[in-house]
């Protein structure tokens, strides 16, 4: 009907549902009742209660990058087109520029959004034309495995996944593995600490695997969402002035860090509470810090003489402090990033005017000297 009911405003713009009822010759609570649950593309003026077509139903997003897509580029471009969850356009246009490349960090963002979009009902178009020799290595990494098959590929999704072909031959890749809520996946912790420690020594072993495990039993355990979670790694070759560096994501589309933790705060960690404001944005800061920093912060409580609760993020900052590493938690409209070298953070820094994307994204940057 909603194709009808458009060809009518078209026609006649400005015009309230009987009169709509009558034009199409339907009964006008039908129709009624019809647009109060399917009107993607219509407006209606909420002073005369008479409906409109929309200027616009599509959102065009032009993902602009000078040469690599990185993370800060990421929130910059997604800044600027605006926050697309809450968008009023049904479908969104995302169109890739010409010789596109992504760093690890900014795919999985861009995974994790249109995801979310498509999750939403948004009709969502990723469009390569124009960079189509970009499309072998992100099929290399697992992306288009990764993103869900009601979302367009243009010009084609590939037919035959060279992520699955190829799985395992590489140790400066690990293609994006599922986080499957329901069963822990024992093969990607072990993945990805045999391509980790390739490059840092087996003697980082365990301290790696403890690492990896625990991060993605985090998710599988407080993520609470239908869209499975994800890991991925990549090595990049220092040249010129860059180091080699190995960077590591972890995603979700769920609840939050913090707000999870925030959950039974005050009947776990009382103490800790009673010194914030759980409603302002500096609460969810000082959590995502302090489970960095610190640990010893769980959902369920802490208890020190039976499991240890709440150490994935802390465990994965010392280990971090044996490299010069960089630890980045994006969550919602916030990001908390840690700078650590010679043994010891160095600074830290956040922002809280970033564009929404549910969920909690880790990304580990271990600097290789």
């Amino acid at each position: 009907m909603i194709n009808e009911i458009k060809q009518v405003l078209k026609e006649t713009p400005g015009l309230k549902g009987r009169e709509i009822a009558k034009k199409l010759d339907k009964d006008r609570k039908e129709v009624n009742s019809y647009l109060s649950r399917h009107n993607d593309g219509l407006y209606q003026d909420k002073n005369d209660f008479k409906w409109y077509l929309r200027a616009i139903d599509t959102v065009e997003w032009h993902l602009g990058c000078s040469s690599w897509l990185t993370c800060e580029g990421f929130e910059q471009s997604y800044s600027e087109i605006g926050n697309l969850i809450d968008s009023e356009e049904s479908n969104i246009m995302v169109r890739l520029p010409e010789g596109f490349r992504v760093l690890l960090i900014a795919g999985a963002r861009l995974i994790s959004l249109i995801n979310y979009l498509n999750y939403l009902g948004k009709n969502v178009t990723l469009d390569f034309e124009l960079c189509k020799g970009s499309m072998g290595y992100l099929d290399r990494l697992g992306f288009f495995d990764h993103i869900h098959s009601d979302i367009e590929i243009l010009p084609n999704r590939p037919t035959t996944s060279r992520a699955k072909r190829y799985k395992g031959n590489s140790y400066n890749l690990v293609e994006i593995g599922d986080i499957d809520l329901n069963s822990f996946n024992d093969e990607l912790p072990e993945e990805l600490t045999a391509a980790f420690t390739n490059h840092t020594g087996e003697s980082y072993y365990m301290a790696a695997f403890t690492v990896f495990s625990e991060l993605i039993g985090n998710v599988q355990e407080h993520s609470e969402t239908p869209i499975p979670g994800f890991a991925a790694l990549q090595f990049y070759e220092g040249k010129n002035s860059h180091d080699s560096h190995i960077q590591t994501v972890i995603s979700d589309h769920g609840l939050g860090l913090s707000n999870t933790l925030k959950e039974n705060l005050h009947k776990h960690y009382p103490k800790l509470a009673s010194t914030m404001d759980l409603d302002c944005v500096a609460s969810d800061l000082k959590l995502i810090t302090k489970a960095l920093t610190d640990g010893k912060l769980s959902r369920f409580g802490h208890n020190p003489d039976g499991e240890a609760r709440g150490l994935g993020l802390k465990r994965s900052q010392d280990y971090a402090l044996k490299y010069n590493a960089e630890i980045t938690v994006r969550q919602e409209n916030l990001m908390v990033k840690l700078f650590f070298g010679d043994g010891k953070l160095i600074r830290s820094n956040h922002r809280t005017d970033l564009e929404f994307l549910a969920g909690t994204h880790v990304c580990f940057d271990f600097i290789l000297k």
